[in-house]
């Protein structure tokens, strides 16, 4: 008998030191409850300089039982702690997955926030939301079959579209993403807010469409920071999200609609009238991103046109002017397309005609980073220059990815006015080893 209890004492010690070792490589995935009223804006240091730290692409799927979202949360933490910056953009991609891992890991990274007292801001990628809980369980939007009318939301394609209108649809993470929405709330520090144009049609706009605005001592306004959701993919004819005899084809990436673009240019259009500078946060390139860097190819069987890239794509950039000179020392990278839109949605036109916006910053390619200028004066006979940058993939875990990880940090200088004035950017990289390559 006193064997038996001795076997079953080891035992039982044995499985608490075992599951203490499982626990405690996990980061807090309890949620926050209750009704916090979420800020609009956040005050500038004395000397008018703003840092903001941009993360994008985590791509976890636990609060860090998997190893590699380990890595990625101790990364988060190293870059906070060394960095110090005043405002975090989240640009998409913070999950790769469905619930309940999803839901464990937005919240951990959430409480890593909080603890620190950072406020961040998020703007949704196009695997945020894509799956959703149902009674039984979860369903993966795309394969649920719902979808919604591209053309009804993105008329700037539709010369191209005629020969199969009616046909073409994105995947609608509406859902999803308000699922991720509500379980932020009860956060302190998460700024995350929602618009009332997108809570009336929420079809056309989204999850996420917000402006955070930098204010002086005085209580001035001094800048502003736009997110908007850049949604999912498109596809023509769908019936449902599997390939193959039933007809589904994967075209590429909504991006911004026609109705987001209105609300972007209503809301600017003060800001350019008060000379107040501002910047875009959101998680999939825009079309000026190709036009920088690609030359469009041949057009497939429903009308939508390829993009090429160049040979040496550094050295195209340089001979055209649209490296600044400012940032020549960070490291340039581009290992990958542009997954951007294949069709211009007016945003540079109308940042064109309303001078403020000087930076878009975005995620989504995992294996490019770098820093161009692109000069709507030049194309649209008003403007300026707008800085298109690539946040540095900041995820371990992240869908092929061949480059080391890191964040991307802007240090704004807000009582200048030209983009190269504005912005100091550096890059900043993790002191520790990790898994090398990203999930395959």
């Amino acid at each position: 008998m006193k064997k038996a209890i001795i076997i079953t004492a080891v035992l039982a010690l044995i499985l608490t030191v075992t599951l203490t070792a499982v626990l405690g490589g996990c980061y807090d995935s309890t949620k926050k409850e209750g009704n916090v009223q979420k800020r609009t804006s956040l005050t500038v240091r004395d000397d008018g300089t703003f840092v903001v730290m941009q993360f994008t692409d985590l791509h976890l799927t636990t609060n860090g039982s998997y190893n590699k979202d380990k890595q990625t949360f101790k990364w988060v933490e190293e870059a906070l702690d060394t960095v110090k910056p005043d405002l975090v953009e989240v640009t998409g991609d913070v999950t790769a997955g469905s619930p309940p891992g999803r839901d464990k890991a937005l919240l951990a990274l959430a409480n890593i926030f909080e603890e620190r007292q950072i406020y961040w801001a998020y703007t949704f990628g196009n695997h945020d939301g894509e799956h959703i809980k149902t009674d039984g369980g979860e369903v993966w939007i795309g394969k649920e079959g719902k979808q919604n009318l591209l053309s009804e939301y993105t008329p700037s394609c539709l010369e191209t579209l005629d020969t199969f209108a009616g046909t073409a649809f994105y995947s609608e993470n509406t859902r999803g993403n308000e699922e991720l929405y509500n379980l932020l709330t009860g956060y302190e520090y998460s700024l995350l807010a929602r618009s009332s144009e997108e809570l009336a049609d929420p079809d056309a706009m989204g999850v996420g469409n917000y402006v955070i605005e930098l204010e002086n001592a005085a209580g001035d306004v001094v800048f502003a920071l736009f997110h908007m959701d850049t949604h999912g993919k498109f596809y023509v004819d769908p019936a449902g999200n599997t390939s193959g005899a039933d007809g589904y084809s994967d075209q590429g990436y909504v991006g911004l609609t026609q109705k987001q673009v209105e609300w972007y240019e209503g809301k600017v259009k003060s800001y350019s009238e008060r000379g107040i500078k501002s910047a875009i946060f959101m998680h999939v390139p825009n079309y000026a991103y190709r036009e920088l860097v690609e030359t469009p190819g041949e057009i497939n069987e429903y009308g939508i046109p390829s993009f090429n890239a160049y040979d040496d794509t550094l050295a195209h950039v340089k001979a055209e002017g649209y490296l600044p000179e400012k940032y020549s020392d960070l490291e340039f990278v581009k290992q990958e397309g542009v997954y951007a839109p294949r069709w211009d949605d007016g945003l540079m036109r109308v940042i064109a005609e309303n001078p403020s916006t000087t930076l878009i910053s975005v995620g989504h390619d995992h294996n490019n980073s770098f820093v161009l200028a692109y000069d709507t004066a030049a194309k649209y006979g008003s403007g300026e220059q707008v800085l298109l940058s690539y946040g540095r993939t900041s995820g371990v875990n992240a869908w092929a990815r061949d480059i080391p990880i890191g964040a991307t940090v802007f240090t704004l200088h807000t009582d200048k006015t030209s983009a190269t004035d504005i912005y100091d950017i550096e890059q900043v990289f993790p002191t520790f080893s990790y898994a090398e390559l990203g999930n395959r």
